[in-house]
């Protein structure tokens, strides 16, 4: 709708609000996030560097790595989670005359209006280490002084601060050692949370709230005081790191597997867990209520937080996959079987190069490598190269199998005897990732999340994702998670098309 400006002829007080309007449109600007209060996705912050801790009297609001994470104060529930990807941000203030909250990033200056989540971006000239706030203005504390004009956007050089502004600052060393109880100033892992129990997780920020102080951690969280009982909460609020290899749902649970480790909560809550390995954690699979998991070349179980060796491999394990009997493991130097129970695994089929992928099914068993797709007959005891392109996934819906091929391309796959061809070329490119509802078959793309109906042989793509790269996509009960470079996203299937 045009914008229609009513005034009266020689209306001075007219010609002023004019400008002004122009000016804010001049020196204003839409962001990225944009629609966040409609959006349907949520991001998964991943536990980064916490830089800066601020709150209101119904919010507490952190920047953690380049996300802002919007916390419930009193019940402490992560409500929302906004991406940066375009540049860094790193302080916060909270604006008592507006209930507003300005985020200073390393270009700009943004403000947040609650609850709508409305976002507006003011360039600045340079990085501050401190932030005023004052009833008109903000002040910028850097290697020059500037003030900010609230009501129109516009940036001043100045030569000094005024008084009466409320400072908020980037937390250095002097500020953590005013407050002793928080000796030694750095945290631990718990026992059963890690197999490094001397690591140090140490202070990046604290917020003074007057009853409380919250502190913010490099990789173990936020931690909540009460300044007179001393009472701890702590808050762990994603997985590990944003370098997720694997999700999967067992039970109740959603498990991720990062370079860090194994972090996991419980569908329907936000509670996280977790578990740091010294080496990273290829693969993970439920085998009779037991969690499996595969470090280097070792097959291990997890037990209350402890790992016990299944068995060792003399190269590096890629894929691991389990039907009653056996495990199937796929290992850079070719397939080996290791009957359960048993800890002494057998060469089992393709030999001599890497298998990215295995599938074991009702008569048959799948495999897909660096130079070819096989198919094992449980019946014949035989194994048939099916394919001479190589495949790095396999996924089933129904009757018919998708191949992802190590040149990015999706290949359908039916097993069947009495035609020439089994399988066809599905028009498309640069596909990264697929995996399956057992209904439609979701890609990660350069593009999006896209999803392929085998009903139509159609690809549709999902426009409540943002249409960024992604480098995998997982299926978690009623979930789609999509992982980018630098953030996950999840969202219910229900908001699919």
């Amino acid at each position: 709708m045009p914008l229609i400006i009513y005034y009266r002829k020689n209306s001075s007080k007219t010609k002023i609000m004019i400008n002004l309007l122009f000016c804010c449109v001049l020196f204003s600007l839409d962001i990225v996030p944009q629609n966040v209060l409609w959006d349907h996705y949520t991001i998964i912050p991943p536990l980064g560097e916490v830089k800066s801790i601020v709150a209101s009297p119904l919010s507490l609001l952190v920047i953690s790595d380049n996300n802002l994470l919007v916390f419930e104060k009193y019940s402490l529930k992560l409500k929302k989670t906004l991406h940066f990807n375009d540049q860094n941000i790193y302080l916060l203030a909270y604006d008592r005359y507006s209930n507003e909250f300005w985020i200073l990033g390393e270009k700009s200056i943004i403000r947040l209006t609650m609850p709508t989540y409305t976002l507006r971006e003011y360039p600045v000239p340079e990085q501050a280490e401190r932030l005023g706030v004052s009833r008109n203005y903000l002040y910028l504390d850097g290697v020059k002084n500037f003030s900010f004009d609230k009501r129109n956007g516009v940036t001043s050089l100045i030569q000094v601060f005024p008084e009466g502004i409320e400072w908020y600052k980037k937390t250095g060393d002097a500020d953590i050692k005013k407050y002793p109880y928080l000796t030694p100033y750095y945290y631990f892992d718990e026992a059963e949370e890690t197999q490094t129990p001397f690591a140090r997780f140490r202070i990046t920020a604290l917020y003074d709230d007057g009853m409380d102080i919250y502190v913010g951690t490099r990789g173990y969280g936020i931690l909540k005081y009460n300044k007179i009982s001393w009472q701890k909460k702590r808050i762990i609020y994603g997985p590990l790191d944003l370098h997720i290899r694997q999700v999967k749902k067992f039970d109740d649970k959603v498990y991720f597997v990062s370079h860090l480790g194994l972090s996991f909560f419980t569908a329907g809550t936000d509670e996280w867990h977790y578990h740091r390995f010294v080496r990273g954690i290829n693969n993970i699979l439920l085998s009779n209520k037991e969690l499996i998991i595969t470090l280097g070349g070792e097959i291990s179980r997890i037990d209350k937080g402890m790992t016990f060796t299944i068995s060792t491999l003399t190269t590096d394990v890629l894929c691991l996959s389990a039907d009653e009997t056996s495990f199937y493991i796929g290992t850079s130097t070719g397939l080996y079987k290791l009957y359960k129970g048993t800890n002494d695994p057998m060469q089992f089929g393709p030999e001599g190069y890497p298998i990215y992928c295995v599938l074991p099914a009702d008569g048959q068993i799948y495999a897909g490598g660096e130079f070819g797709f096989y198919r094992y007959d449980r019946d014949k005891k035989k194994w048939n190269k099916e394919l001479n392109f190589g495949v790095k996934e396999i996924v089933q819906i129904k009757d018919v199998l998708y191949l992802l091929s190590t040149n990015n391309q999706l290949i359908k796959y039916r097993q069947e005897e009495d035609t020439d061809t089994n399988w066809v070329l599905l028009p498309y490119f640069n596909i990264y990732d697929i995996d399956s509802d057992d209904e439609v078959l979701y890609c990660a793309t350069f593009a999006g999340i896209y999803y392929y109906e085998p009903d139509t042989e159609l690809y549709k793509v999902i426009y409540n994702l943002p249409r960024i790269k992604y480098d995998y996509v997982f299926v978690t009960g009623k979930n789609i998670i999509s992982v980018s470079d630098s953030a996950i996203y999840s969202l219910p299937i229900e908001y699919r098309d």
